[in-house]
């Protein structure tokens, strides 16, 4: 079964990164989750998104089993990110949530999610 992710992040001036819609398998491994195309003409990283800025807060979501998100940077793991799940009982989103601490992101990060099965 495959899960839909999206999310939103929140950035220091206030403008928002729209995240996903993006269909994961459900035990597939990590995968980027990246811009709404919608709302930003293509599906980009988030760190060639907005260069420079800084993310404050935020969240990722899918329907189940939601497990981990993070920012890679470099192949280090730089900033963790709230995830929830939609699930028939739950009210939808959770809402933006603050991060640990705020990000500023480069070119080349990448938001990675993993979805349980």
């Amino acid at each position: 079964m495959a899960q839909i992710a999206i999310g939103n992040l929140v950035l220091s001036d206030g403008s928002q990164i729209p995240l996903g819609p993006l269909s994961i398998a459900d035990s597939s491994d990590t995968t980027e989750v990246t811009t709404d195309a919608t709302f930003t003409v293509t599906a980009q990283s988030i760190g060639d998104y907005a260069q420079n800025k800084t993310v404050v807060q935020g969240f990722v979501s899918a329907k189940t089993h939601a497990g981990w998100c993070y920012i890679l940077r470099n192949g280090t793991v730089s900033a963790l990110i709230p995830v929830c799940s939609r699930t028939a009982g739950g009210s939808g989103s959770i809402g933006d949530i603050p991060l640990c601490a705020p990000f500023r992101l480069r070119a080349g990060d990448k938001l990675l999610f993993h979805v349980e099965a």
